[in-house]
Parts: structure tokens; sequence; C-alpha cells
């Protein structure tokens, strides 16, 4: 009971931290600092351009009307399955990047916590570490449009392991099922999902065991990928 006194103190602490960081974003808004290349410049104005089109859910054949006199397709902008999509469409653009940007930490910190917590450094005397390296993780200066592409990967490993010991359970699957809607498999998934790969691989090479059950979460995380990602691959 100490134990988890102690540690849910270190979790407030942590997730303290992390509200002094994003509050700017949330008390100055528009006046607040953000990046500027391949950001303000770019990928937030494709968001309310995307949402001012009409095409949000516009074909594969649909076209953006207001870039390149109509001849931009829509296939050029971002997933409709994508949160971050309707986070610019439904709110303010500032609300929705501070927004953006705590999911995207917390969802940081937490799977990073767990995956230490649970895989890595499991002892209790490793708690005040597992949060620091779990703070500094999430503190990540990281690109805002990529969401979870990198700063999800900790949560993804947790579950995957957990499946693979045989451990796992609806919330892995969950996890698995909900990350391909707010991260990019081409900016970091692929790549991720592919380790995971080779490393049943090595699994079955050197166990002499096939684990279905982890070669089947690697293959229904790439599934919600590839439906998620369908302009991609349609």
């Amino acid at each position: 009971m100490m134990e988890t006194k102690k540690e849910r103190r270190y979790i407030i602490f942590a997730l303290l931290v992390l509200a002094v960081y994003l509050s700017p974003l949330f008390i100055l808004q528009e006046n607040a600092h953000i990046r500027v290349h391949d950001n303000l410049d770019s990928n937030i104005a494709w968001y309310k351009v995307l949402a001012r089109s009409g095409e949000i859910f516009g074909g594969v054949e649909g076209a953006v009307p207001q870039i390149i006199n109509g001849l931009l397709s829509r296939n050029a902008f971002g997933t409709e399955y994508s949160v971050i999509v309707w986070l610019h469409s439904l709110l303010p653009t500032m609300t929705a990047y501070a927004l953006s940007q705590a999911l995207t930490r917390v969802t940081a910190f937490l799977g990073m916590y767990l995956l230490l917590k649970n895989h890595f450094l499991p002892d209790g005397r490793w708690l005040s570490l597992n949060i620091a390296a779990a703070l500094a993780f999430a503190l990540t200066p990281f690109w805002p449009s990529g969401m979870l592409s990198t700063l999800g990967m900790p949560l993804a490993l947790w579950a995957f392991l957990n499946i693979r010991s045989g451990e796992g359970s609806l919330k892995d699957y969950a996890v698995l099922t909900f990350l391909p809607f707010y991260a990019s498999i081409v900016l970091g998934f692929f790549f991720f999902l592919s380790a995971m790969g080779v490393f049943w691989l090595v699994d079955c090479l050197r166990k002499k065991d096939w684990n279905l059950r982890f070669l089947f979460a690697i293959v229904y995380m790439t599934f919600v990928f590839a439906v998620v990602e369908y302009r991609l691959v349609y």
C-alpha cells in the first residue's frame, strides 16, 4: 500500500510537470511560441484547408478546390480517420494544437512508464527512475503532426510484450486498435512493426515456438493501420 501511495504521488507530480510545460499553449493560445517550420507554415494550415474544403470524406478521386484550381487530389491530405484531423476540424486551431500536444505527451509518459515498470525495471526500488525516464521521454521535442508515431511506441511495445508473454488482455488489443488512429505508419510504425516481425521470427528460431498470439497481434495492428491509412494503399 505504501508503495502504491508513493507511486501515485510520483505520477501526479510528473503529470503536474507536464501540465506546467503545456500550460502556455492553453493560456496564451495564439500568443504562444510554437514551431513554425513544417508546422505553422504547412501542416496546421493543411488541416484547416481540408476542414473547409468539404472533402474530409472525399473519395479517392476527389479534389480539394482551394488549391491548384481544384486539381489537388484529396489523397494528398491525411486520412479522415486520424484524430488530429478531427481536432482541427472541430476546434479552434490553437485549442486543437494544445489538446494534441497534451494527448501525445501524456500517452508518451504513461506508455514509457508502463513499459519500464512491467518489463524492464519492475522492482519497486526503480520507481523514481521509471518515473523520471518516462517524464523525460514525454518532454521530448517532437514534430507535432507526427502525433504518436514515435512517442506511442513504448505503449505499443508494452502491449506487444504482454501478448508475447501470454499475459495479453483486451486492454492490450485496445492499445493496438486505437494507436493507429493517432499515429502514422509512414512516420514510424512501419519500422516498428517490421522490428516486431523480426522479433517474432527470432523467437521462433530460438524457442522453436510459433507464438501465434504474438504473430496475430503484429498482423492485427498492421491491418488496422492499412484500414486507417487506406489512401496510401488504395
